[in-house]
């Protein structure tokens, strides 16, 4: 674990006790739930149904892939687009070359083929439940870009559904991170300020510096170990050091 000393102009009031002081939210796809592993199993099955219309390897596909999706899904997190057209201007853009005119029924029937093996591969990563069972004491929440049925089905389907008290979901709000008013309203909804909360994601620029933009102490979890940015930030690489850095920032506060 790594956690780099704040400027005294950032440092967060916190009270000392964990237990009142913090409420703890966390980002869903990619910290708690494996969504690159179940979006690149679904990727490579898309491929394999396709691959006699796509001008693409299995490799460069799935590079392909994740350029069109990170693309249009923050058309949709911005509220520009709406579910539909986001995942048909996908599939319209990955099967230009061989069908520059695709309907939306195929589109839609396209996207579905790998809709269903996505959903069939949610998983959590292995430190997502030990973490949560050791902070059962704090209040918790989500704060997450996404469509709010699908989220909300992955929090069942994982078994995580009943363990947050606050849930905010973008599309319930018109808006996703990193834009302030998707935390700003996790933040009403639990009844606390953001000097009040700790924000764990794993994306520095959606998740840590837009939390920290507003008050919240933000916490970069730096799965895939990498390279550390300029400004400094609390960081952890899995969530089994999560309990170690909370105790350090509420002793700073």
């Amino acid at each position: 674990m790594q956690c780099c000393s704040r400027p005294v102009n950032s440092i967060v009031r916190f009270q000392s006790r964990l237990d009142i002081a913090m409420f703890v939210f966390f980002d869903i796809d990619a910290t708690l739930v494996d969504h690159y592993k179940a979006a690149e199993l679904a990727a490579s099955k898309f491929h394999k149904h396709f691959a006699h219309l796509l001008p693409y390897s299995q490799i460069k596909f799935l590079k392909a892939w994740y350029e069109v999706s990170d693309r249009h899904n923050d058309l949709y997190f911005r509220g520009e687009v709406s579910l539909i057209e986001q995942r048909r201007n996908r599939m319209r853009e990955l099967f230009a070359h061989a069908e520059p005119v695709l309907s939306g029924e195929e589109a839609d029937a396209r996207f579905q083929v790998y809709l269903e093996h996505y959903e069939s591969n949610w998983t959590l990563f292995d430190d997502v439940l030990p973490c949560l069972d050791r902070l059962a004491h704090l209040p918790l929440g989500l704060i997450s870009n996404g469509d709010f049925e699908q989220q909300r089905r992955k929090l069942k389907q994982t078994g995580l559904a009943e363990r947050f008290a606050t849930v905010v979901i973008s599309s319930e709000i018109g808006i996703g991170k990193p834009a302030p008013q998707i935390f700003l309203e996790g933040c009403r909804r639990a009844k606390v300020s953001p000097e009040e909360c700790i924000y764990i994601g794993d994306r520095l620029d959606v998740d840590v510096f837009a939390s920290r933009a507003i008050g919240m102490e933000g916490v970069w979890l730096n799965r895939k170990a990498s390279p550390l940015p300029d400004s400094p930030l609390p960081v952890i690489v899995n969530l089994d050091e999560l309990e170690k850095i909370l105790s350090t920032i509420a002793r700073s506060g």
